[in-house]
């Protein structure tokens, strides 16, 4: 799924060992610029977030007295360009508007992602690594101190100057990165350890604070294979202090060979869409993103990871 890098860059502010994670499985992606009338429009590249490469989701609306109540912030399916609302910035004159459109290329093999998927693992002790957020504002990082090498769980305490700081961890078993998170966001591995492999090391997480020890954000982001060796998916949890944090975008229907909602048995409703062997599904809230990619998956079998989360969003 295909977006402009400099608008990643902008808005998601991934670390920048994960945008080269990104890039390296959509390297032969070209960005691509469509002219929509009255509006600015910038083409958004999906990635399997952290990891990557992010997904997508719907709006759900209520309409109560005239109000309108967002309970999802997934991007928007329209039947046209010309449906997507005109967007104004500070000084009135038309804004951008952010469309998610597919690159249409095959899915990077496996052993590229897990090199990819391992960066910080690979350099735990060498601290080249460090750099990275979620939240803009903090992905620059000054020193790390190494807590423990175990590949059971590393942990290293990341920190800049003006008192902020970043525990980072990765291990050889994602499972083992569960009570690195806040509670923010709950979710069980289980099922996909049965279901799937887990690929060793090719994982992490992190709980960023302010210099004042406020909470800032959390990631969890951890790559499974197929025990056929079919195929893979790769996981991606996230959540921000912030509301709304990002903008809303939008799918121009028929971009994709397939996009639909579909809601989980938790209740959470996640755009799905595939192309040429590419499938995402994404939840956003107004602090959280739930992120799936898979390669040569089926949606009946991403609806099955969805399913058996026993995802909680604690808003």
């Amino acid at each position: 799924m295909e977006r402009n890098f400099k608008r990643i860059s902008d808005e998601l502010k991934l670390p920048q060992e994960s945008r080269e994670r990104i890039r390296s499985q959509l390297s032969s992606y070209q960005k691509q610029s469509e002219d929509i009338p009255m509006k600015k429009a910038t083409l958004k590249s999906r990635m399997p977030l952290i990891a990557a490469a992010v997904v997508m989701m719907m709006v759900l609306t209520l309409t109560a007295a005239a109000a309108v109540v967002h309970l999802f912030r997934n991007d928007i399916i329209v039947s046209s360009a010309d449906n997507i609302p005109v967007s104004s910035s500070e000084n009135g004159a038309p804004g951008a508007v952010a469309i998610t459109g597919s690159g249409g290329n095959p899915p990077a093999a496996l052993d590229e992602m897990t090199e990819s998927a391992r960066f910080k693992s690979d350099d735990w002790d060498v601290g080249d690594s460090i750099n990275g957020g979620v939240v803009s504002e903090y992905s620059q990082w000054d020193s790390a101190e190494v807590l423990s090498s175990d590949p059971t769980l590393r942990s290293r305490c990341v920190s800049r100057e003006d008192g902020a700081e970043k525990m980072e961890y990765t291990a050889e078993n994602p499972a083992n990165l569960l009570d690195t998170m806040t509670g923010r966001v709950t979710f069980d591995l289980g099922w996909m350890h049965e279901q799937y492999d887990y690929v060793p090391d090719a994982n992490f997480s992190f709980v960023v604070s302010d210099a004042k020890g406020n909470y800032v954000s959390e990631i969890f982001d951890a790559l499974y294979a197929k025990k056929d060796g079919s195929g893979y998916v790769d996981l991606s949890i996230y959540n921000i202090a912030q509301a709304n944090y990002f903008g809303q975008s939008y799918i121009v229907d028929g971009s994709f060979e397939t996009s639909y909602y579909y809601t989980s048995v938790d209740g959470y409703e996640f755009l799905i869409t595939m192309d040429n062997g590419n499938v995402w599904a994404e939840c956003r809230t107004s602090h959280a993103t739930v992120s799936l990619y898979g390669a040569y998956s089926t949606t009946d079998e991403v609806e099955d990871i969805l399913d058996h989360l026993s995802l909680t969003v604690n808003e």
